[in-house]
């Protein structure tokens, strides 16, 4: 009897299948988005089940054998029955459980269904759950409408620099020298045709972020200005969570690329919430996907 796990990020698709006392039997990874609403839900679902049928036939699974089903994706908030008919459709034998990606990185982080979680990757969200079982989250709105603090926001905000440089509104910095470099081009005018290429991905912007980070580290004024706004984003989402739920001190962890290593952005928001020791994740998010269902099935 196996319990399968799935975390559906901005940016990777990873699905783990696990043995008891989440024993990893395989662990099957996709660097590629599986969002619907960047996507498309067609495109999505058939991602999703390929890759869900190439990691069982990996590890040597059948279907039949898995039991217990957890899941969070990216674009799904809004439609956990799309996520849900998918899973039960590959895996009719098993119990499903399904919830936002950050939900799973909350629970993987903790350890247990407590505890608040801020996440900053491609995307970034603060979300937490209380003893009452009560859940809240702020942000998580995806990149039009928001992500503060998130890879993808500081990869634009480093775009709209170098704009307000050309324009002369701004003062000249190694990050304006940094972005063209990096970019391969050498006309202002040229970023408009490489933003609005219709091939142009989001996770290219988000790859821009350790620019602005190494550029802030070494004393750029303005990679400092961003990566500051971007710690008080981060610092929103997580207060606002706290006042949702009436926490008290509550206990913190830290998930996505941007807080999974040391920077000036997660120093500057463990500053801010006054964190003094580095979170330390008990799993990941992909083993939270499996926790939760195993809870669940307890519950």
């Amino acid at each position: 009897m196996f319990s399968l796990g799935i975390d559906g990020g901005g940016s990777t698709l990873r699905i783990g299948i696990y043995g008891e006392s989440l024993k990893c039997i395989h662990l099957h990874e996709l660097l590629e988005t599986s969002n619907p609403s960047v996507l498309g839900f067609s495109q999505a679902e058939e991602l999703l089940k390929s890759n869900l049928s190439q990691a069982l036939n990996n590890a040597g699974i059948a279907s039949s054998t898995v039991r217990y089903v957890g899941a969070g994706m990216a674009g799904t908030a809004q439609n956990p029955e799309w996520l849900r008919g998918i899973l039960k459709q590959a895996l009719p034998h098993a119990q499903v459980t399904v919830a936002p990606d950050y939900e799973i990185a909350l629970i993987g982080a903790h350890g247990k269904r407590y505890g608040i979680l801020v996440l900053s990757g491609t995307g970034s969200v603060a979300c937490g759950i209380n003893s009452s079982g009560d859940s809240a989250h702020s942000g998580g709105w995806g990149y039009l409408l928001g992500d503060g603090g998130s890879g993808y926001w500081l990869g634009m905000e480093m775009l709209k620099s170098a704009t307000r440089v050309a324009d002369g509104s701004s003062e000249k910095t190694g990050l304006y020298q940094e972005t063209f470099a990096h970019l391969k081009i050498s006309n202002p005018d040229e970023l408009i045709s490489w933003l609005y290429c219709p091939e142009r991905k989001n996770q290219e912007i988000s790859l821009m972020a350790p620019l602005v980070l190494d550029c802030a580290e070494s004393g750029d004024i303005e990679a400092l200005r961003i990566i500051e706004d971007g710690a008080e984003e981060l610092f929103q989402h997580y207060f606002n969570v706290v006042k949702s739920l009436n926490f008290t001190c509550p206990p913190v962890m830290f998930a996505g690329g941007l807080l999974s290593s040391d920077n000036l952005l997660r120093r500057l928001l463990m500053q801010k919430i006054g964190i003094e020791k580095v979170p330390i994740s008990k799993y990941s998010p992909v083993e939270g996907a499996a926790l939760m269902a195993n809870i669940s099935k307890n519950s």
